[in-house]
């Protein structure tokens, strides 16, 4: 993990991207910097504003991840995190509604309507040579009373399976299984015991899952040399020469196109010349790639070396969507989830956002699949004014206030040592 891949973390948000970037779709003008999200109204909202809604907040997410996570390989699904958020977002009401809608660009939006409008746009399909999925679910403790028109309307809208749990033991079995089912075995565990606690009372899980074989395949070569910021490592590698790769050149970047088979996603790879400014010029360089790529093209033989590599991660994404704007949802006795169960403000919130993703690129193909669980708990501690977490170094002090003495000084970086 801790090797810096360039091509992995080029990757990351684009993989996302080229599974939303239908063929016949176009990204608009890039005389500005990725704006928030436009008002549309529910009836007459466009694949294509959709679409930019959900990408302005994938790189919104991505920008989040890339900064904590600079130096290692890294991959994340911030569409499937967004259909989880809409799952969430229909039992929200009040200025906790109000903050996830401007995250997500929702304003003026039938979420129902834009859910099922994005499904219509994407290549699902479960062909030999190529599977696409998006399946939902949502776990709801027995005997708390939720309320039916929600259960109604994500199990109508959205497909979502609804099911019932007594123990927390069995709510973290029925899950695995259900995510490890529907990720064909590559996450199978994406809640464990201290994820979730005897206040649990629903788990939202949506999961994503695509695999598919390149137009033309890779063949084995040797190891190349590759460059991780510090060193070089020796890493296993590929080759194609192949007229179906698109290539196209900035300023700074140069980047590939490799099409999958039987679908319009296809794969975008995105080396810049100078890896260290990616943080500060990516929005515009993943941008003005795509843009390149959906232009005309003239066709030419194309000899691409790149590495094999299979990268997972598993994060909780509460302090990332915090810094996005989503705040109230995560207070207790603030979070207004009062169109989800016959509850007051702020009895539930969510406690955590766990998203687990998995990449594997071969000389075959990719298998890629992501899962994110939204775990709603219920009022078990003291209603608070204030939370705080102690999750990075510290100072610590022994003073005795009568004399004003400090009798003790040291500071914490890694309190797992001893």
């Amino acid at each position: 993990m801790r090797d810096i891949t360039l091509f992995a973390l080029s990757l990351v948000v684009l993989i996302t991207v080229a599974t939303l970037a239908i063929t016949s779709f176009r990204t608009p003008s890039l005389d500005h910097e990725v704006i928030s999200n436009p008002v549309v109204n529910a009836n007459n909202i466009s694949v294509p504003e959709l679409v930019w809604m959900i990408n302005n907040f994938t790189l919104s997410l991505y920008d989040e991840v890339l900064e904590r996570f600079w130096d290692q390989n890294v991959v994340i699904s911030p569409f499937n995190v967004y259909v989880a958020l809409t799952l969430l977002y229909e039992g929200t009401n009040g200025s906790t509604r109000e903050e996830l809608s401007n995250v997500m660009g929702l304003t003026n939006v039938s979420v129902c309507e834009a859910y099922r409008r994005l499904l219509d746009s994407l290549p699902v399909s479960k062909s030999n040579d190529t599977i696409l999925i998006v399946v939902n679910a949502i776990w709801l403790r027995r005997e708390f009373p939720f309320k039916y028109n929600y259960v109604e309307l994500i199990s109508k809208c959205y497909s979502a399976e609804v099911r019932y749990f007594g123990s927390v033991e069995q709510l973290i079995s029925d899950v695995n299984s259900w995510v490890n089912a529907k990720t064909r075995g590559l996450i199978r565990e994406i809640l464990n015991r201290g994820d979730v606690g005897e206040d649990v009372v629903a788990v939202i899980v949506s999961v994503i899952y695509f695999k598919a074989k390149w137009v033309v395949k890779f063949k084995p070569t040797s190891p190349i040399d590759f460059w991780t910021g510090k060193d070089y490592v020796k890493a296993l590698a590929m080759e194609l020469i192949s007229d179906k790769l698109r290539v196209v050149h900035g300023s700074n970047y140069v980047a590939v196109e490799i099409p999958y088979s039987n679908t319009s996603i296809s794969m975008v790879i995105i080396v810049p010349e100078n890896y260290t400014s990616i943080r500060f010029t990516y929005k515009e360089m993943i941008m003005e790639a795509l843009d390149k790529l959906s232009g005309n093209y003239s066709k030419k033989k194309v000899w691409l070396i790149m590495p094999k590599f299979n990268v997972t991660l598993r994060i909780d994404l509460v302090r990332i969507l915090w810094n996005m704007g989503i705040r109230d949802v995560f207070i207790p006795g603030k979070a207004d989830l009062t169109k989800m169960a016959n509850v007051n403000v702020g009895d539930i919130w969510v406690d955590k956002v766990i998203h687990q993703a998995v990449i594997k690129v071969n000389e075959e193909g990719t298998e890629a699949t992501a899962a994110t669980a939204i775990i709603v708990v219920k009022e078990s501690i003291p209603i608070v004014d204030e939370r705080i977490v102690v999750n990075k170094p510290f100072i610590y002090l022994l003073w005795d206030r009568s004399s004003n003495a400090i009798l003790f000084i040291g500071h914490v970086v890694n309190p797992t040592e001893t």
